[in-house]
């Protein structure tokens, strides 16, 4: 089996109201999906956009994809890089999440240099550096570890 890595992005239409219990539901429900699916992954976010990497066989990977482009909580759903990859960066995390906040901040400015997500500065590199980054430093909820 090949592994295929999926990352892209998304526009945010989750809101403000009640967001955290809203992520937190939607990190166990993805967890619980992706773990079924055998897909890895981690999504970083902030008030108006999401930015994910999926990774597991192709099929899975592409049908989780599809799934969230229809989802109403995200428009605009654009992919950065679609394309085999030579090993899981995420293999422990069945989805691990990290917002964009006043604790992260430094972390995500060191990597895209600008106040807010900006889905046209992104790299592929720089999305994932920053994700292994914020998972080595704790800022990425793994409490969805693969079982």
């Amino acid at each position: 089996m090949a592994l295929t890595r999926l990352i892209y992005f998304s526009e945010n239409k989750m809101g403000i109201v009640s967001r955290s219990k809203r992520m937190a539901d939607l990190q166990g429900v993805a967890v619980d999906r992706n773990r079924k699916v055998q897909i890895t992954g981690a999504l970083v976010y902030d008030d108006l956009w999401f930015v994910q990497a999926l990774e597991g066989e192709e099929a899975a990977v592409k049908s989780t994809f599809e799934r969230i482009a229809r989802d109403k909580r995200h428009a605009n759903s654009k992919i950065i890089r679609f394309a085999n990859a030579p090993t899981r960066l995420f293999g422990e995390w069945a989805m691990g999440f990290a917002a964009r906040n006043p604790r992260t901040e430094s972390l995500f400015g060191q990597h895209w240099c600008n106040k807010g997500m900006n889905p046209s500065s992104m790299t592929e590199q720089g999305i994932l550096t920053l994700m292994v980054e914020l998972g080595r430093q704790g800022s990425m909820s793994n409490r969805s570890k693969a079982a």
